[in-house]
């Protein structure tokens, strides 16, 4: 079975160790966990990078390479406008398609529910002005404005009584 592994990938492994890939004994897609060195990977394959959860992170492993304790690292970082709206990877505004709120477009706001990664939703009026969306004394998130999007025929959310505007 080929493997996505690049020359330098192989050179730089140290002889004789096994890659992570053979340590855990995956042999394909259809063993979506695995156990090793008191830890729990989510595979998706020989070919794919592995996952693993920790409490604060979630780290991508090489299954070509040795399992490595520490290594190179990314951060990811939310940024918004001077609005508060979620830019997306090309700095463009980040809107939920095809929702509205009294005609209005719905954006993601780069604020996010506590203790959640899930984004706030709002909407803005003529004067520049958020007003985040609120249901059952909750503010909206993302996931739940396309919830609610997906139950209408139009986009148009005020049909939910429960739906109130900040």
């Amino acid at each position: 079975m080929a493997t996505n592994s690049t020359p330098d990938d192989e050179k730089n492994k140290p002889e004789g160790e096994l890659s992570l890939i053979d340590e855990l004994g995956v042999q394909d897609i259809y063993e979506p966990i695995a156990g090793g060195r008191g830890r729990l990977f989510s595979t998706a394959g020989r070919d794919a990078p592995i996952a693993e959860f920790t409490n604060d992170y979630l780290v991508m492993h090489p299954p070509q390479m040795p399992f490595q304790e520490h290594g190179e690292s990314e951060t990811f970082t939310v940024v918004g406008d001077q609005y508060g709206i979620l830019l997306d990877e090309f700095g463009y505004q980040k809107k939920m398609p095809g929702a509205r709120y009294h005609g209005h477009v719905i954006f993601w706001l780069a604020e996010q529910k506590p203790e959640t990664t899930r984004h706030l939703v709002a909407w803005f009026d003529e004067n520049s002005v958020a007003h985040k969306l609120v249901i059952n004394g909750e503010y909206l998130t993302t996931d739940m404005a396309y919830k609610l999007r997906n139950r209408t025929h139009d986009g148009e959310l005020t049909i939910f009584p429960e739906l109130k505007s900040e």
